[in-house]
């Protein structure tokens, strides 16, 4: 210390540090080798290193008790995460006992839903042969074993699940894509299933139902269109002449036209009717699907597909009927809108309605036809849309031309410059939609609590809904009345409501929509579906990024011209399974998705299927569709004016549906 001291005040270079070294060791007071010892490698051969202490010598030896694939890796894996031999030598609850799953994930890749919480906590309780809290070697060896060879009961269950968690993800393309499972008969059904068929897939349609149609097979009272045919048919196929197609068709109408489209193409052979699918799941190896499905007294068999599209619309099932108390008590008779098909039941009775929409409207317009009283009872409402602007234009005029969809709040996937431009035009929107709000007032004499507080521009997009004059007019006659309020108690012969009002009531009609419901898969796959409070965000509302071999076509979308979106979804995913368009890897996928969930949530109105709402936006949405399959997005030919003031119907994109798949161009579905 005193000759480090001495030399303190000297050192200004390395040379000087090493000639005072130098002079120490000279002198005798470090030694060369203070702690030179002899160290075992982690190959078992011995070194001799200065400097250095032999911390191996004085660690527990831990000999190996299991030898053997995959035995050795799994004690391999146990003696990682363990705790110290000298406290026990097990893998403890929580983050240790995660870890360890993770290891054994990266050796195994077919157990990697042991990733999910309810998974890990699962394999826990089972392998913790001994109920004491914690994983001992002998067990953890012997759980790990049984895993990858299960022979239990519960060990086969536990895997079985476990195989729903191992997807493989999107390869390099679709070529694998023979056999196709379509779940759902309906337009967009109907449509997916012409479109592979055409491109040499083998297609089975399942069908619960002993018809087409879906949703227009049978539905409520009264229901039919609320466009004009133009903005509901197939683009490839017309209303056939040689009938009387109603401006407005009514549902049987609408039911006789798609029946026409499916025999047209013939599609029905494809179809197993009286067929419902119970469970659809994940096939070994991770790579396509097992469906289950049968009739309503047949037991169910399971096939094998190498890709599903689950086509059950955006009305799925079960209805949605609010629970409400005194349900018990209640005297009268409850329906839905979803099976209030006669409103005869109504003869003579107080009828009261329960909800906003446009299925809630019609139904109060038809009990009050024949019903003793009729209430429509809602907590929100929302803007009615006429036929005709101030009854002489027809409404496709605003609401279906790019003009229209400039009006709306401005879209994500817009240029800097039009985001700009947007916004220096804000005012002028702003005003353009107050006139608007203006004259639906007057048209349909809207006053008090029909009075929408939410901005129609925004309104829209959670509740719009085309109507007639007929609940207008039922109003001012005192046939029907519209009530704010919500149910607090069901009474034998009335309804009380939570401002303490009671209304007599003898039928209950809940027109609530209905509860979306994703039961055909394990809860693994759901989870990596995405489903969230506000629905499932997807890549172009058809794929979802993190399960492959997968699509939704008409059932994760809802514009105000459905049957050309799915239509334009059924060709879109028709040509990428045909690799005819180049998708985006999964990567860019969830960024644009991530970019669409935040525009959406900073401006659309809250329900629980915001991420498939586009409705009016519909139009920069078939653009993008249009735009991946190399085709031109703009379909009014050389008409400029007509490209930004008249309105777009399916008869504008037929020539996409037309041509030969064999001339498709190559697209790609840029993100």
């Amino acid at each position: 210390l005193k000759d480090l001291k001495s030399y303190n005040t000297n050192l200004r270079s390395v040379d000087s540090i090493i000639e005072m070294l130098a002079r120490m060791f000279s002198k005798g007071r470090l030694p060369l080798r203070p702690a030179m010892s002899a160290v075992r490698a982690w190959n078992g051969a011995s070194a001799r290193r200065g400097f250095a202490y032999n911390i191996y010598e004085d660690t527990p030896k831990v000999e190996m008790k299991h030898a053997g694939t995959p035995r050795e890796i799994a004690e391999a894996i146990f003696l990682q995460h363990a705790t110290a031999a000298a406290q026990g030598g097990a893998i403890l609850p929580g983050a240790p006992f995660a870890a360890a799953c993770s290891s054994l994930i990266k050796e195994y890749p077919q157990l990697k839903a042991l990733g999910d919480p309810a998974m890990e906590g699962r394999a826990f309780e089972i392998m913790d042969a001994a109920a004491n809290g914690v994983i001992d070697l002998d067990e953890w060896v012997e759980g790990v074993e049984a895993l990858l060879n299960p022979t239990t009961e519960k060990y086969k269950n536990l895997t079985n699940r476990l195989k729903q968690g191992f997807i493989n993800l999107h390869g390099a393309g679709f070529s694998h894509v023979k056999r196709v499972a379509v779940v759902g008969a309906g337009v967009a059904g109907l449509q997916v299933a012409r479109a592979l068929s055409r491109r040499g897939k083998e297609v089975v349609l399942f069908e619960k139902s002993d018809n087409v149609g879906g949703v227009w097979k049978a539905n409520y009272d009264a229901f039919g269109l609320q466009v004009p045919k133009e903005l509901y048919e197939f683009p490839e196929y017309p209303y056939p002449a040689g009938k009387d197609w109603s401006k407005f068709p009514e549902g049987p109408q609408v039911q006789q036209y798609i029946e026409s489209y499916c025999d047209h193409f013939g599609l029905k052979s494809m179809i197993r009717f009286n067929t419902g699918v119970s469970a659809i799941e994940v096939a070994d190896g991770g790579q396509g699907w097992n469906v289950s499905s049968g009739g309503r007294d047949e037991t169910t068999k399971a096939e094998h597909f190498d890709f599903v599209v689950v086509a059950t619309g955006m009305y799925g099932w079960p209805p949605h009927i609010p629970m409400v108390r005194g349900r018990k008590e209640f005297e009268g008779e409850v329906y839905h809108s979803a099976n209030f098909f006669d409103a005869s039941v109504c003869k003579g009775k107080d009828v009261v309605v329960v909800g906003g929409g446009k299925s809630a409207v019609d139904n109060a317009v038809s009990a009050g036809r024949l019903g003793k009283s009729s209430t429509l009872l809602f907590r929100t409402a929302h803007w009615p849309v006429p036929r005709y602007l101030c009854d002489l234009v027809p409404f496709k005029w605003g609401t279906y031309s790019r003009f229209g969809h400039f009006m709306l709040p401005t879209h994500f996937d817009v240029t800097s410059f039009a985001w700009y431009f947007h916004s220096v035009l804000t005012p002028v929107k702003w005003v353009w939609w107050r006139i608007v709000e203006l004259m639906f007032r007057v048209q349909f004499r809207l006053s008090g609590d029909l009075v929408p507080s939410i901005p129609i521009e925004l309104d829209v997009f959670s509740g719009g809904q085309i109507l007639n004059y007929n609940f207008r007019n039922m109003l001012k006659e005192g046939k029907v009345q519209a009530m704010k309020g919500s149910i607090e108690k069901l009474h034998p012969k009335h309804v009380e409501l939570q401002d303490g009002r009671k209304l007599p009531c003898d039928l209950l009609v809940f027109g609530t929509g209905f509860a979306k419901s994703y039961d055909l898969f394990d809860r693994l796959v759901q989870a990596k579906l995405g489903i969230q409070a506000d629905g499932i965000f997807m890549h172009r509302n058809v794929i979802p990024p993190n399960v492959p071999n997968l699509a939704f076509v008409g059932s994760e979308v809802s514009t105000f011209n459905n049957i050309l979106t799915h239509a334009l979804q059924a060709e879109w995913l028709a040509r990428v399974l045909d690799d005819k368009i180049e998708l985006p890897e999964r990567r860019k996928m969830l960024v644009r998705i991530e970019k669409m969930q935040s525009w959406k949530r900073s401006w659309m109105p809250a329900t629980s299927a915001r991420g498939a709402i586009l409705q009016l936006h519909m139009l920069k949405y078939h653009d993008r569709l249009v735009k991946d399959m190399g085709e031109n997005h703009l379909r009014k030919g050389v008409n400029k004016l007509a490209e930004v003031f008249a309105p777009y119907s399916a008869a504008d994109y037929r020539g996409i549906f037309m041509s030969k798949p064999e001339d498709a161009p190559l697209g790609k579905a840029h993100a």
